[in-house]
């Protein structure tokens, strides 16, 4: 294990300490070493430890019993979802019988790059309402969305109508607009410093980038998304066919 060395030192210990439960305790129940190995081994004071150890918990990855120790408990908790399913996050999270939340919600209207203008098919300039999210399962920050939106889809009242939850129910129940197809783009990232700040994680660590484009019955573009999710919360799984050779 290497010592670490940064102003949170306590996220950079949760994951060198989560690499030594996936390298020696793939065992649920397995107990492990006393606070003096982690302290010694790390480099780092019996309190940052200490806040490593509250937040793993916090994760559901170990359980600290009194007069025991700290036992590994299931180290794999992932939410899973199968992306040819297009759910939203919300749905997933619910999905694993957690429950889905937000924070540090954000809704303003913007004008579009051309990027974005390209991807919704307006012209650049055109004015977009921009949702930012930070999403949570049972409190926890799993996820970092970016929803961007044609205004003319949406009414004035919408930054006091929608607070949280999924998107995609808020426009087919109350907008009557109709998701069918979308494009979906995935690339690993590191995780920059306003987002990891955000989702309480280390500088750097690895995140998957889902873009994604949402279109209507007739085809047109209706939503794009950008959404950065921690690695070891979620699994994504795609159903494939072997191509036919004729």
């Amino acid at each position: 294990m290497k010592k670490v060395k940064s102003p949170q030192l306590y996220l950079l210990a949760k994951d060198e300490i989560l690499k030594y439960i996936n390298e020696n305790c793939p065992t649920v129940g397995t107990l492990l070493p006393p606070e003096s190995h982690f302290v010694s081994q790390l480099g780092i004071s019996r309190g940052t430890l200490r806040e490593a150890m509250r937040v793993l918990e916090e994760e559901g990855v170990i359980r600290r019993k009194q007069g025991i120790g700290t036992l590994i408990c299931d180290t794999k908790n992932l939410i899973r979802s199968t992306l040819d399913i297009n759910e939203s996050v919300s749905e997933m999270i619910l999905g694993k019988g957690m429950k889905p939340g937000s924070k540090d919600t954000r809704i303003e209207i913007v004008r579009a790059g051309e990027e974005l203008a390209e991807k919704l098919n307006l012209k650049p300039n055109d004015s977009v309402i921009s949702l930012t999210r930070v999403r949570t399962a049972d409190g926890i920050p799993v996820a970092h969305t970016f929803d961007f939106l044609p205004s003319a889809l949406v009414p004035e009242t919408f930054s006091h109508e929608f607070k949280e939850g999924s998107l995609y129910t808020y426009m087919e129940e109350e907008l009557g607009l109709e998701l069918t197809n979308s494009m979906l783009q995935i690339e690993p990232i590191k995780a920059p410093k306003s987002i990891a700040q955000a989702l309480d994680i280390a500088l750097g660590s690895l995140l998957m980038l889902l873009k994604q484009t949402d279109t209507n019955t007739t085809n047109e573009p209706i939503l794009y998304s950008e959404e950065y999710f921690v690695v070891d919360r979620f699994e994504f799984t795609v159903y494939r066919r072997r191509k036919k050779i004729l």
